[in-house]
């Protein structure tokens, strides 16, 4: 399941019901005290109840009610869940979707005790008509009840089930009279259907930015904590297992007493059912902890410290996810990632959020007020918060939002010369000298007429098309009416290749001149002998690898430094060679027919 919208009503500064729509990457952006963390908290509340708990003040100041409201709607449900005695069933046979055909779920916290206890709705299309609007509040003897009373064959359920004795009397019944229903989840046997539904929804892990420094400091334990979690997640099959042998040998056992009992007292014992009245808890009995290793808790090192671990606790996990593809859905809530952090390290750090988003079974949230880094964001994930009186309100996806975000930042456009006749947006400063050499050693060869430089181009690292930042930067191509053209890594092989493809083919469909790298990246075009490699190296990458990585190791340097140190040793012989490609037969030069159609921009 991913969360597709959050609604929050009467919980702090949300007074009036606010619907807020949740992407793979959704980053938060609004002056101090807007309400960006009371998002994140909500949503802790909702899902953990445990960093943050849900307290009577958290009750809006001029609500009408004394009730919190906080919903969520989850889209790409499972086909099947299982809800009891191991028999699949889906959401919708049990008639627990939205309109939307999405699952809804509401919790209402009462603000009269200091600590408010959470009432729980599934907000679905459910039976209305009176012997099928109750089918999940009753137990297994009421279901075979209300199967006799309508009329149901035995033989059209199996008795021992009760998902599917609900499944037989609703086929029995010609109309369910389906109507819009807050559907309470709080009595025995509707609550073991929300339970069994609650082990489908995604984990939720909040990293806060202000948390104080504890011996338990979640700061440190939540990772550890989650990787528990998904270690669970990942045996599940294992695990279910083991609880069936359990669950079996021991009512094995129940029914030899139970049949010991009908000799003794018939009719008592055809009263009792054997049954668990709850599942164990497996995540509660695994602790994973770091200490350094003359035993000091990481938690008393310095704060930068401790980010740091996150840092590579979601630099590792987005590797993980990228190469498997696989694992438990979840949901990382990180406010101000840039605190304590060195511009490195937070650079490197958005970098890691927005590949987790983009492998499956992940979505990011995170809040910022550092301009560099929210200029990297999408903007599809932008939500700007405004404080309107005592209320709040969001915006997303219009230019004058974007520009309300861009100035809240005060985030500036990369400066482009005044004389400039065209620009060339490409990904990041070493696409800039990747680009410079490449062009002057092939004009140099004769196999184009002019450089960049020389036709006036203003080659503007932007972090990638669609980003604040580019926004923001054709803003001022706009002012001083110059074209422009794009040039983005095609990011081969990964979860990112498809994204950077229709984002090309939406700016081509614009008109715009707009290219992605054959190979992954820049680096994979680097000459193996501009190297140096010792003689006899076995050493080689393809069009897919992350050449960069590769190379940084081989030779010891940072990967961000690859193309400065080794692409400004290519000869135009060698650019050549490594820019060649086949199509239909025919030799074509990549980057020679691509760089001749940007300059023709300039006349």
């Amino acid at each position: 399941m991913k969360l597709e919208v959050v609604k929050l009503k009467n919980f702090r500064g949300y007074g009036a019901e606010v619907t807020i729509p949740i992407n793979d990457l959704t980053a938060f952006i609004g002056r101090n005290d807007a309400g960006k963390s009371t998002v994140f908290e909500a949503l802790e509340i909702f899902f953990n109840n445990s960093i943050v708990k849900c307290e009577k003040d958290d009750l809006n100041i001029n609500a009408e009610n004394n009730l919190i409201e906080i919903t969520c709607i989850f889209g790409e449900l499972p086909e099947q869940l299982v809800i009891d005695s191991a028999f699949p069933t889906s959401l919708a046979e049990e008639h627990l979707l939205n309109s939307d055909q999405k699952l809804e779920i509401k919790k209402v916290y009462s603000a009269t005790a200091a600590n408010p206890k959470e009432k729980t709705y599934i907000i679905c299309m459910h039976p209305t008509v009176t012997s099928a609007s109750d089918l999940l509040t009753l137990k297994r003897t009421d279901l075979r009840s209300r199967a006799n009373q309508i009329g149901v064959e035995q033989d059209a359920y199996n008795a021992s089930i009760n998902a599917s004795i609900r499944q037989a009397i609703r086929a029995n019944i010609e109309d369910l009279d389906l109507s819009h229903t807050e559907l309470l989840v709080d009595k025995e046997d509707s609550k073991k259907v929300y339970d069994s539904i609650k082990s489908y929804l995604p984990l939720y892990a909040l990293f806060q930015s202000d948390r104080p420094s504890k011996d338990d400091d979640k700061e440190v334990t939540d990772p550890m904590k989650i990787a528990v979690q998904q270690a669970l997640a990942e045996l599940s099959d294992e695990i279910e297992h083991i609880k069936n042998e359990v669950r079996e040998k021991a009512i094995e056992t129940a029914n030899r007493t139970l049949a010991k009992l009908h000799e003794m007292s018939p009719d008592l014992a055809d009263e009792l059912i054997p049954e668990f009245k709850t599942e164990p808890k497996f995540d509660s009995q695994f602790k994973l902890s770091i200490k350094s290793e003359n035993d000091i808790s990481i938690n008393k090192r310095g704060s930068g410290v401790r980010r740091l671990i996150l840092l590579n606790f979601f630099r590792a996990e987005a590797e993980r996810r990228r190469s498997v593809n696989e694992g438990s859905n979840i949901i990382f809530a990180f406010e101000e990632p840039e605190t304590s952090q060195h511009p490195d390290h937070q650079r490197m750090l958005i970098e890691a959020f927005m590949e987790l988003s983009n492998t499956p079974n992940s979505q990011v949230m995170l809040t910022t007020h550092t301009p560099s880094l929210a200029g990297l964001l999408p903007l599809e994930s932008l939500r700007f918060i405004e404080r309107n009186g005592q209320n709040r309100t969001i915006e997303m996806g219009s230019d004058e939002v974007f520009a309300k975000v861009a100035d809240t930042l005060g985030l500036l456009p990369d400066p482009v010369s005044k004389y400039a006749k065209a620009m060339l947006l490409l990904e990041g400063k070493g696409d800039v000298t990747f680009v410079e050499h490449a062009a002057e050693k092939l004009k140099e060869a004769g196999h184009i007429q002019y450089t960049f430089e020389e036709k006036r181009f203003a080659l503007v690292p932007i972090g990638g098309c669609g980003n604040l930042k580019h926004w923001r930067t054709l803003q001022l191509a706009e002012q001083f009416d110059i074209p422009y053209c794009v040039l983005l890594d095609s990011d081969k092989g990964t979860n990112e290749e498809q994204q950077n493809l229709d984002k090309v083919s939406e700016m081509r469909a614009d008109g715009i001149k707009a290219y992605t790298t054959r190979k992954r990246e820049p680096e994979n075009y680097i000459h193996l002998d501009c190297l140096a490699l010792p003689a006899g190296s076995q050493f080689s990458f393809t069009d897919m690898c992350d050449a960069k990585v590769m190379i940084g190791k081989k030779k010891g340097t940072r990967k961000t430094n690859v193309l400065e140190d080794y692409w400004i040793r290519m000869s135009a012989e060698q650019i050549r060679e490594m820019e060649s490609y086949q199509e239909d037969g025919e030799q074509k030069f990549e980057f020679t027919e691509m760089f001749n159609d940007f300059l023709e921009l300039v006349e």
